[in-house]
């Protein structure tokens, strides 16, 4: 049996709460490269030792891949902490729970910046994360080709 040596596309997360520390610990599971950032680095220092790297900044973060994941607290706190960052030719995918507007509105933001954007809603609690069987989703919407 050969062993598949197609490589996983890197992802970064920003933002390491319940949700978000699933989401990583997922990809991880997965065998993708994840960067890892919080505004509480300890959060984010405990899981390399599952083999993330985590950044010293969320600029940091997002330099180190072309699928930046955001889950946060609120539309603000994203704001906040994509404030001067360069999103040019990223793609985000923002799984911050917000309204409709906010969506909408986040979306121009990110282009604007030169980044593709996907606003997502998770319909899940994070034990049902990765895990199959639990019948957890992930909606999503915006650009087609994305």
């Amino acid at each position: 049996m050969e062993k598949n040596t197609v490589e996983k596309p890197s992802v970064t997360m920003l933002g390491l709460g319940a949700m978000g520390t699933a989401l990583a610990r997922a990809w991880l599971a997965a065998g993708h490269p994840l960067t890892v950032w919080n505004r509480t680095p300890a959060r984010a220092a405990a899981l390399a030792p599952e083999g993330a790297r985590a950044a010293d900044s969320a600029a940091q973060a997002v330099e180190a891949s072309p699928l930046v994941v955001v889950c946060l607290l609120d539309d603000s706190s994203v704001e906040d902490v994509l404030a001067g960052v360069d999103l040019t030719g990223r793609d985000l995918v923002n799984l911050t729970t917000s309204t409709p507007a906010q969506a909408r509105a986040r979306a121009g933001w990110a282009r604007r910046r030169g980044a593709r954007y996907l606003d997502g809603g998770i319909m899940a609690v994070p034990p049902m994360v990765g895990v199959p069987e639990a019948d957890g989703y992930v909606f999503y919407s915006g650009s087609r080709a994305l």
